[in-house]
């Protein structure tokens, strides 16, 4: 009985007190780097690096490539998204165009049309040479008559 109080007793506990974690950020401390030479204690010379540096250029190292990636694929898709807007700017202006274009020689070809029909009712109407020959032949007439009479005076 004391067992399951006990238990009882421990998971409340573990239920209702929080624990506090402190983690440490790694981009705010500053790593140490030192340069090794063959004379001192080491086998041959190069470049020693702490727990946090070492972590700082394996992070940077594997990390950067697909940042840059990812930069270029960013820069890529911004440039290809303003030469397609450019292209469809490009399109509903010559869709615009077009219709333009269309809509004349349609209004172009009404005009042709209603002018030759025009030309043709005034090709059909022969009434300016029927005066012009009716004058012609009065005069004639008026000629003819004054010279029979002066004809038959005589």
């Amino acid at each position: 009985m004391f067992k399951k109080c006990f238990t009882i007793f421990l998971t409340i506990c573990f239920v209702c007190m929080t624990t506090n974690v402190a983690a440490e950020e790694l981009e705010n401390q500053e790593g140490k780097v030192s340069s090794v030479s063959a004379g001192e204690k080491a086998p041959y010379s190069g470049i020693l690096l702490d727990s946090i540096a070492g972590a700082k250029f394996i992070a940077k190292s594997k990390y950067c490539g697909a940042e840059i990636e990812l930069k270029l694929q960013k820069d890529f898709q911004a440039q290809l998204n303003n030469k397609q807007l450019k292209v469809d700017l490009l399109q509903v202006q010559y869709d615009i165009l077009k219709n333009t274009h269309e809509q004349l020689m349609s209004q172009k070809e009404k005009e042709i049309v209603q002018l030759n029909e025009i030309v043709k009712d005034e090709i059909d109407d022969h009434s300016h040479w029927w005066f012009a020959s009716g004058i012609i032949a009065g005069v004639l007439l008026s000629i003819g008559i004054f010279y029979a009479a002066v004809e038959v005076q005589n």
